[in-house]
Order: structure tokens, then C-alpha cells, then sequence
């Protein structure tokens, strides 16, 4: 992780060079050069914010769950918004269109095309797009190469359009979560963790595509400013005209009356964007890590009790008896609490959306 203004660290050093620089050069070169290094270190150290009235944002990722999310609350907050997608004709993007996005072909993670239209203007980044595979289909190097190669492209282009002050990038707390509770059960997962041990081609993936978001910053620390938003599965309403994807297809095998046993962290849509939003806007931001996790560790059962006791109705498949009688869900053990997320919090002013308030919203939608 960077700290939280790095690019002043290349304007210390730049002022450091303009007193080497001035030893050794005619007086009026000197001065003259002088100026301009001044200038340029103290354009560096200044804040780098974008707001709704700074320029275009462009959100890659834009019809997926976190994506789509992340472009209304910016829109809500009067940002103009470019949206990337594979094919801006198609129907299921059109809700983006209907937001006020403006909508840009940008077909492949693993290829330049369309990157350099999509970023041209734009003052600021969030890169959302990655690959998530729910069925566990597609292959672990395909995964990894995505991650890694789609977050590089992003960055190597908001470098070169020349007008990118501010980069958001979408993490997860599948970079966190390593082999910490191998030393201390009691550990409690914060943004100075790392995965020091990923095992899934989603987690490997997202913990180098970080690594790379990280190298990047350092590389073009005189261009923006990074931010990372940590999320773990994200569930929510869906907004007018979206597809279900993602995490909520999870949700959608429990609604079914599938049993799935699994255990992790939640966090609501409404929860992610606002980090999203805050990391562009807010100076104190950049170059810092937020998880947007629930404190508590959830079971599927657990999730399986929320939904029958506050979606009753949207849960009727669901078959607690069952969920109850399985060995793998009787096995689980999740920790509660398991996460500090205070620093999200604090950066939002208020707690996280309860976990009961944002499952019985995402049942709902799924449902109607």
C-alpha cells in the first residue's frame, strides 16, 4: 500500500534536485529552471480531487452489479459519467443510457482496443471491471491474466490520456484475507493485511491485479492519485433495468432452494459506491485501502435465516430444515466479528447498511 499522499514524496525529491541542479548551472539557466521544477513539484504536492464540476469520470465494468452502482451514485451526485462496456448497443445496457451515462465500447480486458477513446478527457477513473465467476468455470489463468492485465491497461491509459487526477480501483477482501489466523485465530482483517496465501484463480488474480494497481501509482505518481476499495460479496437492490450478475446469482441459488454451503463477509451496493465515490472526491483518500465488509462473518445459513425472516415472502424455497441437516453447513464456523471496518466507516461518517436491511432489499429485487 502507498501512503496517503506519495505523489509528495516525488515533489520533495524534485525540490531536492532543483538546489543540486542550480549548483551546477549558469545563473540565469538556474533560475529559470528553477522556476519550472517549482512548479511543477508544487503542481504535484497540491490535492488532487475530482468533483462533480472537475470533468467526465469514466467507470469500466459499468453494466456489472458494483459497476452499474458506482455510476448511479455518481450520477446522483451530479457527475458526468462515461460508461464502459463491451457493446453499447445492447439491450441490457440500455439502463446505463437511461441514468445518463454516456456509453463507450471498450470490448476486452486483454486488449487495447476502445481504451484510448473511453479515457480521452476524463478526469477521473473508476476501475471496477473484473472477472467473477460464480460457477467456477473459467480457467485459473484466465482469471489471473484478466485481473492483472485489465487493471495495467486501465491504469497505462488513464496515465497516457494525460488528464487523470484521481483512480479508483476495485479490490476485494480476497487480497486481504491470507494466512493471518494460521499465527492469531483472533485476528481481525483491517486494510494493513494482505493475502499472503490466495489459493483461488479469483484471489490470486485480485491480489496481483492490486500489487499491479500499486506499481502503477508509484510509476505515475505525477499523474494521479490511487485508491483501493475493498468489498466482500456484495449484495443489493438492482436498479431500474438491471440484469441480475454476480454475487446476487449466489443469492438467487439460495432463493431457489439450492444449499450452498460457503461462509464470508457482506456488504451492500449502496455501501460500496459511496467508497467508490468518496475515494474520487476526498483528498484524504489517496493512497489508501478501505475494506467495505460487514464486522461479522455470514454463513449461507445465516444468510438462509435473514431471508426467511425478513423476505419471507421472496423466500419460500428456502428449506431451513434442510440447511440444518447438512454436514458441510454444520461444519462452518464463522467468526464473528471478523473484520474492523472502521475505516470505512469513518471515511462515510456512519456504520455499514445492515446485513439484514441489504439481503431482504436484493431477495426483493430478485423477485420481482
Amino acid at each position: 500500500m502507498l501512503p496517503a499522499a506519495v505523489h509528495m514524496r516525488y515533489a520533495i525529491a524534485l525540490a531536492a534536485s532543483i538546489a543540486s541542479a542550480a549548483l551546477t548551472l549558469p545563473r540565469p539557466v538556474a533560475t529559470l529552471s528553477a522556476a519550472l521544477l517549482l512548479s511543477t513539484a508544487a503542481a504535484m504536492a497540491a490535492p488532487r480531487t475530482v468533483t462533480p464540476g472537475s470533468g467526465r469520470v469514466l467507470v469500466t465494468g459499468s453494466s456489472g452489479l458494483v459497476g452499474a452502482n458506482v455510476a448511479n451514485a455518481l450520477r446522483q451526485e451530479g457527475y458526468t459519467v462515461r460508461a464502459a462496456v463491451r457493446d453499447p448497443t445492447a439491450e441490457k445496457n440500455e439502463f446505463l443510457r437511461a441514468m445518463g451515462c454516456e456509453l463507450v465500447r471498450v470490448p476486452d480486458l486483454l486488449s487495447d482496443e476502445g481504451w484510448a477513446d473511453a479515457m480521452a478527457g476524463c478526469v477521473g477513473l473508476a476501475h471496477v471491471a473484473s472477472p467473477v465467476d460464480i460457477s467456477g468455470n473459467t480457467p485459473e489463468e484466465k482469471m489471473i491474466s484478466q485481473a492483472v492485465e485489465g487493471t495495467e491497461r486501465a491504469l497505462r491509459f488513464a496515465a497516457e490520456a494525460g488528464t487523470v487526477k484521481r483512480v479508483v480501483v476495485t479490490a476485494t477482501m480476497a487480497s486481504i484475507c491470507g494466512s493471518q489466523r494460521e499465527k492469531n485465530p483472533d485476528h481481525l482483517w483491517s486494510e494493513i493485511d494482505k493475502n499472503d496465501a490466495p489459493q483461488t484463480g479469483y484471489s490470486k488474480g485480485k491480489t496481483a491485479a492490486e500489487a499491479k494497481a500499486w506499481e502503477l501509482a508509484a510509476a505515475h505518481a505525477d499523474k494521479y492519485d490511487v485508491t483501493t476499495v475493498h468489498p466482500a460479496v456484495v449484495l443489493g437492490p438492482l436498479l431500474p433495468g438491471q440484469k441480475a450478475s454476480s454475487t446476487m446469482l449466489l443469492l438467487k441459488q439460495i432463493l431457489d432452494g439450492a444449499v450452498v454451503p460457503s461462509m464470508f463477509g457482506l456488504c451492500s451496493t449502496v455501501d460500496v459506491a459511496a467508497v467508490h465515490v468518496a475515494g474520487l472526491k476526498e483528498a484524504s483518500t489517496a493512497g489508501e485501502r478501505y475494506l467495505v465488509c460487514s464486522r461479522d462473518q455470514y454463513s449461507t445459513l445465516d444468510i438462509a435465516e435473514l431471508l426467511k425472516e425478513h423476505a419471507s415472502v421472496q423466500s419460500g424455497a428456502v428449506d431451513l430444515a434442510a440447511w440444518r441437516a447438512d454436514e458441510k453447513v454444520a461444519a462452518l464456523k464463522p467468526k464473528k466479528p471478523s473484520t474492523d471496518n472502521a475505516k470505512a466507516c469513518a471515511l462515510l461518517g456512519r456504520d455499514l447498511e445492515a446485513a439484514s436491511v441489504f439481503v431482504a432489499a436484493a431477495a426483493k429485487a430478485l423477485a420481482a
